[in-house]
């Protein structure tokens, strides 16, 4: 009895240690660019992670969720650090609620019209207090 114990154990010891876990979650990656990432050239084609844009350009966004999003809106929200503003140092320029038409992700665009520090955040909507994704970026002049 005391080797049909030991030889249990052994194995339970042996197995890696998520086995007894759930599959770890992925989480939702964002990608910033200058150009469209729904126009794709070929499978191999990567799209390239973004962090200046120059004034009045357009800045798309993709989201993907590998688990999908729980609903069917999201929230994002562009502020731009600003060291004029006396309450934490940051002033909201878009706050913007749109429908997801795919599960897994989304692609958007905006434009901003002054140079700086910004940083974009996406919310799915049932939960309002923790992003799902977040990104800094810099506009600068032409």
């Amino acid at each position: 009895m005391k080797k049909i114990i030991a030889i249990f154990i052994l194995t339970l010891l042996s197995l890696p240690s998520y086995a007894f876990f759930w599959k770890k979650k992925e989480k939702p990656s964002l990608f910033l660019s200058s150009s469209n990432p729904s126009i794709t050239i070929s499978y191999d084609e990567k799209i390239n992670n973004e962090d200046i844009f120059k004034i009045r350009r357009r800045i798309y966004f993709l989201i993907y969720n590998p688990e999908g999003f729980k609903s069917d809106y999201i929230k994002y929200q562009v502020f731009k650090q600003d060291d004029k503003v006396h309450v934490g140092g940051y002033s909201r320029i878009r706050n913007i609620t749109r429908k997801v038409n795919n599960k897994n992700y989304y692609i958007d665009y905006f434009v901003l019209s002054e140079a700086g520090k910004y940083g974009l955040q996406i919310f799915d909507i049932e939960n309002l207090h923790h992003w799902i994704a977040f990104a800094h970026f810099i506009v600068v002049e032409e």
